[in-house]
């Protein structure tokens, strides 16, 4: 997928997809946050990956492990469930979010991405109501300093002190 193959070439830290999501039932509502589902088989294959002997400029060779890109993902779950979280607890009491709010599918945005990544449905445009809130700029303001704040603290996470 190009925007996981964009983010993989310019070695992003964090990929972030954001989406607007339709139902057949008018009333569903709610932001949803994804992170990629494998089935066991592809996860057992991600592991055993193997290595590849490369050669490097000047000489020499080196071990370079391999992992098919609609594998990438996975190497990258935890981290990405991690994300979801902050990403939920930001979102929570701001906006209006699904029963459940953080969930896993097999999604091929998020399969290639070799980062920790999530998707983000941030509301149903089939729901009146809540297609004119995603139309409104308090609510993508809203939606931009939650996302933003989420990064903050996931990167203050991960970084020890004094490396910002």
């Amino acid at each position: 997928m190009f925007s996981a193959a964009l983010a993989n070439n310019n070695k992003a830290d964090l990929f972030i997809s954001l989406h607007a999501n339709a139902s057949m039932r008018p009333s569903t509502t709610g932001l949803t946050i994804f992170c990629a589902a494998f089935d066991k088989d592809a996860a057992q294959t991600a592991s055993a990956g193997g290595t590849e002997r490369l050669p490097t400029f000047g000489g020499g060779s080196r071990d370079i492990e391999m992992v098919p890109w609609d594998l990438a993902q996975t190497r990258h779950l935890d981290r990405s469930e991690a994300f979801a979280g902050l990403v939920e607890q930001q979102f929570r009491d701001r906006v209006p979010l699904a029963a459940r709010a953080i969930d896993r599918a097999q999604l091929r945005v998020l399969e290639s991405a070799n980062m920790p990544a999530v998707l983000i449905e941030l509301g149903y445009l089939t729901n009146t109501e809540q297609a004119k809130l995603l139309g409104s700029d308090g609510f993508q303001t809203t939606v931009v300093q939650a996302i933003y704040e989420a990064v903050v603290r996931f990167r203050d996470s991960i970084s020890p002190a004094g490396t910002r």
